[in-house]
């Protein structure tokens, strides 16, 4: 790696931490149950349930509970997604705010989807299975979303 190569991937990381931070910031001023009922509230449209509002959000089921908190909004990893997609040079800007739009989409939709599927194994499935898919599988498999999103998203925005 040379001199401007290490002066590119530091300004990446710096505006990617930078706007990391700030849209952690903004995000943390919209109140937190908000966001939790609204993953909630679509999750029980899917799976039924009913929700219980408090912190964190709780859908209760004939025969479990499940906690809707932080974690399981997926913003953490839309706010990572979000803001590599506007550290990133060489993209115009209409390309990154499209970019961010469809990445609070697959966010918002996989986190759904991901929930949804976690509810279907505690009704059919062991304990181990249901830990192995919600500690392991499901993590990696967010990796995988995020780094795949932008690998898509930067092939499709630098292509001529």
């Amino acid at each position: 790696m040379d001199k401007k190569d290490a002066v590119k991937g530091g300004k990446f990381l710096l505006v990617l931490i930078g706007v990391y931070v700030f849209l952690s910031v903004l995000f943390y001023l919209i109140p937190l149950e908000w966001i939790e009922f609204v993953i909630a509230k679509t999750v029980v449209l899917f799976s039924g349930g009913k929700i219980v509002s408090q912190e964190p959000v709780l859908i209760l089921f004939e025969n479990f509970t499940i906690q809707i908190s932080y974690l399981c909004t997926g913003l953490m990893e839309f706010i990572l997604l979000a803001s590599a997609l506007a550290a990133t040079e060489g993209v115009e800007n209409k390309k990154k705010v499209l970019g961010i739009i469809g990445a609070g989409i697959a966010t918002f939709l996989f986190n759904i989807t991901r929930i949804i599927i976690t509810i279907s194994l505690i009704s059919t499935s062991s304990m181990q299975t249901i830990e192995l898919a919600h500690n392991v599988l499901f993590r990696v498999s967010l990796f995988v979303l995020i780094a795949g999103y932008y690998f898509f998203w930067y092939y499709f925005s630098v292509k001529k």
